[in-house]
């Protein structure tokens, strides 16, 4: 089965149906402020993926830092739709936006039991770079992956 979606820039008004994708695809709680304190943060960082009937069904939440960086601070894609490339997309769309402010980096954090998104990652030309023990709110502990903005991993959309 072929599903379509299309990704565009998150606004204020998708708030609700992202704090509903986050938390039902995600293994913490995120509260809607959080979503509010990323949209402010930084409103060019934000995307979400939308099912031609109007669903989103993923989300991605980036984050500038200092030092020309940026992270992926969260990214969930919907159950039903993870396979068919929403992730990429979501993913490219923060690649470009990067590109285009001069952002050479991206980083992220990914627990170390998640071995599903650890792949995605590696897949799309991040690295291992940091262990960071007990970093969850659980006391698991995460790694730190980066990648820069352009070359390996880049997948044309």
């Amino acid at each position: 089965m072929i599903l379509t979606f299309y990704i565009r820039r998150a606004t204020a008004n998708d708030a609700d149906n992202i704090f509903a994708v986050l938390n039902l695809n995600l293994d913490e709680y995120f509260s809607p402020e959080s979503i509010w304190f990323f949209q402010n943060q930084w409103p060019g960082g934000q995307f979400v993926a939308e099912s031609v009937t109007g669903r989103i069904v993923g989300a991605l939440c980036g984050s500038k830092l200092e030092g020309g960086r940026a992270t992926v601070s969260l990214l969930a894609v919907d159950s039903e739709f993870r396979g068919h490339g929403v992730g990429t997309a979501l993913l490219n769309a923060l690649r470009r936006t990067c590109m285009m402010e001069g952002i050479s980096t991206i980083q992220l954090e990914v627990k170390t039991k998640n071995t599903e998104a650890i792949e995605f990652y590696r897949h799309h030309g991040f690295i291992l770079s940091e262990m960071l023990p007990h970093y969850y709110n659980d006391g698991s502990d995460g790694y730190r992956m980066v990648s820069a903005t352009y070359g390996t991993g880049i997948n044309p959309s």
